[in-house]
């Protein structure tokens, strides 16, 4: 019912280091129990009660000033430093019973549940939207994180989400109102043939959640090759929940949680978090990440447990996925401006590095800070450097492609490969795809080497990470 870390840093340097890491937003997430139950409680008290020496002592060094406040009053405290450093909040109703989340089981997972009485649920909406009131930071609520569990069905989602998101919004009419899928929150696919029914204006926002275990197995991602397993993903989550994006009536739409075991970097959570970074940059899709802290006070009665999903160490001194800077730098920047008359073109990314493709004085591309970027366009299948007629030529198996103002060979000639589309392949004089690759992990680089795993081979297992070269479309 606090904010995590707060024993270990105080609360402004918290927030102004999420905001230096290129953070504009937080999902802060609350307990629907915390406004209707315990919202008298005072933070000290509770702490003391839990027996957590250790945390209570550490607030009061860094946040003395939270310790004898009540929990709701923390909450507001909390969201209150988030506007004074300009950051917004999606406050997010996370759980009903203030504990660890999330399993089948938990009695947090669906209306009826244990813990999940929905005439509560919906008071606690309405106290939390009346709360936060004046607070133009906090521009969204979250009705319920990742409903899930045996007794989650459609006919109840549709009527209780209705009532949530007119409750909110009759309630708070300036919020968006971010509405969560089944399944923890990786479906939405049952809209296609019944949409919501609610009225609150444009004020409707969906979300969805995506983790290297949401789709198939988690063993697919060293079993599969790794561009099929990355297809399917995508394919996935465009047929669970990115169609509100399309059609004739779109809805805004947001990942607002996926991640990655950032102490344990293993293939799969790598391969993973690639094919990810493609997905969201691809599609220019807002999301949040899960999660900044280190550790928790309590967990599952467990004091100081670790968060090895959190960007930060246990103390919030040092990351603790040290290239989050350099993987996510795109993923901070609008690529798309619907209200933009400007001309699209093209930026080429390499969610490996997270770098983006430049060309250098020698004309010669290699990778680089995607701030000193170069803008493409396609002609056809030629890829041409904005404001220049040159366009990008391999010259042979091995070789650094260039720059070049003859643009009718053959090795001019580009197009998009695998079942990913995420291979940049043109052919050699022999007429074999040669294909974008790093040359090498400390190399900014970029040469021509055989394509690897850009048909269906069930056997083929290398890994094409290196040759991940996306055509991202941005007008600004």
């Amino acid at each position: 019912m606090v904010a995590e870390g707060l024993d270990t840093i105080p609360l402004k340097d918290c927030i102004a280091q999420l905001k230096g890491l290129g953070f504009n937003c937080v999902r802060y997430t609350w307990a629907t129990h915390m406004f209707t139950r315990y919202s008298t409680n005072k933070v000290g008290e509770k702490l003391d009660k839990l027996n957590l020496t250790g945390p209570r002592l550490g607030i009061g060094n860094f946040n003395p000033s939270m310790e004898n406040i009540t929990v709701v009053e923390a909450f507001d405290f909390v969201i209150d430093e988030f506007g004074k450093q300009g950051m917004m909040v999606l406050a997010d109703n996370h759980v009903s019973d203030p504990k660890w989340c999330c399993d089948n089981n938990d009695g947090n997972g669906f209306f009826g549940d244990q813990y999940f009485n929905p005439e509560e649920w919906l008071q606690g909406l309405s106290n939390v939207a009346n709360r936060v009131k004046g607070k133009p930071q906090v521009v969204a609520i979250g009705l319920r994180n990742e409903l899930r569990g045996p007794k989650q069905n459609e006919n109840n989602w549709h009527k209780y989400m209705s009532q949530g998101a007119t409750t909110v919004h009759k309630a708070n009419p300036d919020v968006l109102v971010f509405v969560s899928g089944l399944n923890y929150d990786t479906d939405l696919s049952f809209l296609k043939t019944k949409p919501l029914n609610v009225n609150i204006g444009n004020k409707l926002v969906y979300e969805v959640h995506s983790y290297a275990w949401s789709s198939g197995e988690r063993s697919d991602w060293d079993k599969q090759p790794l561009n099929k397993k990355c297809a399917n993903v995508m394919n996935n989550l465009n047929d669970k929940a990115g169609f509100l994006m399309s059609g004739s009536n779109p809805k805004p739409l947001v990942m607002s949680e996926f991640g990655i075991n950032m102490e344990n970097k293993t293939d799969m959570n790598e391969k993973f978090l690639s094919c990810m970074l493609a997905y969201l940059v691809g599609v220019d899709l807002d999301w949040a990440l899960w999660a900044a802290q280190g550790a928790y006070y309590i967990r599952k009665n467990e004091i100081i447990v670790s968060e090895t999903f959190g960007i930060w160490s246990y103390d919030f001194r040092t990351l603790r996925y040290i290239e989050f800077p350099q993987r996510f730098q795109l993923m901070h920047k609008k690529l798309l401006e619907p209200s933009s008359n400007s001309s699209k073109s093209y930026i080429i990314y390499h969610p490996l590095s997270g770098q983006c493709v430049k060309v250098n004085k020698r004309n010669k591309l290699v990778l680089g800070d995607c701030d000193g970027k170069s803008k493409w366009n396609q002609v056809g299948q030629q890829i041409k450097l904005v404001g220049n007629d040159a366009c990008i030529e391999a010259i042979k198996d091995g070789s650094q492609v260039k720059l070049s103002n003859d643009c009718r060979s053959k090795q001019s000639f580009w197009k998009t490969l695998s079942a990913t589309n995420l291979h940049l392949g043109t052919l050699d004089s022999q007429g074999q795809n040669l294909c974008l690759q790093r040359k090498s992990p400390t190399s900014p680089k970029i040469v021509t080497k055989k394509c690897i795993c850009i048909d269906d081979n069930p056997a083929c297992l290398e890994d094409p990470q290196s040759q991940w070269f996306q055509l991202v479309t941005t007008n600004v």
